[in-house]
């Protein structure tokens, strides 16, 4: 079998589907032992080599822009495919190119598009919607990254149930107490951390539900002394209405952004945190909650979409359209030691259950099944 797979997404902006490539892929090559591996990007974002069983297709100049790599994918690589040889196409996040005849595999992360569309750009969103749905219909598989995010494909665009996969994230093997008591003194100096500090990371956009996590923060404020609350985080959408709304609430001088935090340091940055905090509107899977739980950081989550499944027992789940309950938690997570003890404890075991070994082993079983079922038709 020959797959063909489509990582030029890694040229964009750091989010959790750039991730989830980064990590699956070279797993997911490593394992396909007896198969033909074709990478579609750029060789310098990805570690892994070409070699007898893989080979790199690249463009003439890297696709850094959105509306440079939709082109590519709908033009010029559906010719690449054909040409290649390609028996059964990967995509890892969303979108087939409409021109491709041949069997598709595609990855949805969420349908927060079309869940919560009131807080995606609504040119984004628009495409996403066509795109996803034609893709989700035209693949022979499709991966969701949770039940949660399986039941809204199926329930939205009309997806039969065995022609979806629920394959989840796995956490990294650095996320992990011991590197990240290592690790804590030098991000502590580097990002300018305070000795003590509540924490949120993710990209600073409306779904994140951070409007809400600012008003909870103010208003249990005044019931504790607080410590300040860290962003870390690159600025997404509507990202400057945060500022605004610390300073109408008075809490401007509290709030400390990071800005974006390389992966590799999250670790030390989780071990300094008092606890992270994470009551995101709607989340295909959620990486913070389960990479702060590695490190041994108590977590308070959303207790919507795929948040309950990632953090189970190892969290404070709360309502995110909650303000008072999530202000009640923050004070709850910081004041009682023993609650704090056993949301580590249960967060810890909790992430052990989360292996990329596992999410490529149950990727390349999806893929051949698609291949073989070609067959039978």
């Amino acid at each position: 079998m020959r797959v063909g797979i489509n990582v030029h997404l890694l040229s964009t902006t750091h989010t959790g589907i750039q991730h989830y490539i980064r990590a699956l892929v070279p797993e997911l090559v490593t394992q396909a032992t007896s198969h033909e591996i074709v990478l579609y990007g750029e060789p310098a974002q990805l570690p892994v080599t070409a070699g007898e069983r893989v080979r790199w297709v690249s463009t003439s100049r890297p696709l850094r822009s959105g509306a440079q790599r939709v082109l590519w994918e709908q033009t010029v690589l559906p010719r690449l495919l054909q040409k290649g040889g390609i028996d059964v196409f990967f995509s890892p996040a969303f979108v087939l190119p409409i021109r491709w005849g041949g069997i598709g595999v595609v990855t949805v992360h969420d349908l927060n598009f079309e869940v919560s569309a009131e807080t995606i750009h609504p040119v984004r969103r628009a495409y996403l919607r066509r795109v996803t749905r034609w893709s989700t219909r035209r693949a022979r598989k499709v991966v969701a990254i949770s039940q949660s995010t399986a039941s809204d494909i199926a329930r939205l665009y009309g997806v039969p149930n065995q022609n979806l996969a629920i394959i989840p994230y796995g956490l990294d093997a650095f996320f992990t107490p011991e590197n990240a008591r290592v690790l804590e003194p030098m991000v502590r100096g580097r990002y300018s951390l305070p000795e003590r500090f509540l924490l949120f990371v993710g990209t600073l956009e409306p779904r994140k539900n951070l409007p809400r996590l600012l008003e909870a923060y103010a208003l249990a404020r005044r019931q504790a002394s607080l410590p300040p609350l860290v962003l870390a985080g690159a600025p997404g959408w509507q990202h400057e209405r945060i500022l605004m709304q610390a300073r109408r609430l008075g809490i401007d001088q509290h709030i400390l952004f990071a800005g974006y935090i390389p992966r590799e340091h999250l670790p030390g940055v989780y071990a300094a945190a008092s606890s992270l905090l994470y009551p995101s509107l709607y989340e295909g899977f959620g990486l913070p909650p389960l990479e702060a739980m590695g490190c041994g950081t108590p977590v308070l989550a959303s207790n919507t979409s795929a948040m309950p499944e990632v953090v189970g027992d190892g969290g404070l789940l709360v309502d995110p359209r909650d303000t008072r309950q999530i202000a009640d938690s923050i004070l709850r997570i910081i004041r009682d030691g023993e609650l704090r003890q056993r949301v580590i404890e249960r967060g810890l075991e909790r992430a052990r259950l989360f292996r990329w070994e596992d999410a490529a082993e149950h990727t390349l079983r999806v893929l051949e099944e698609a291949y073989l079922s070609s067959s039978v038709r």
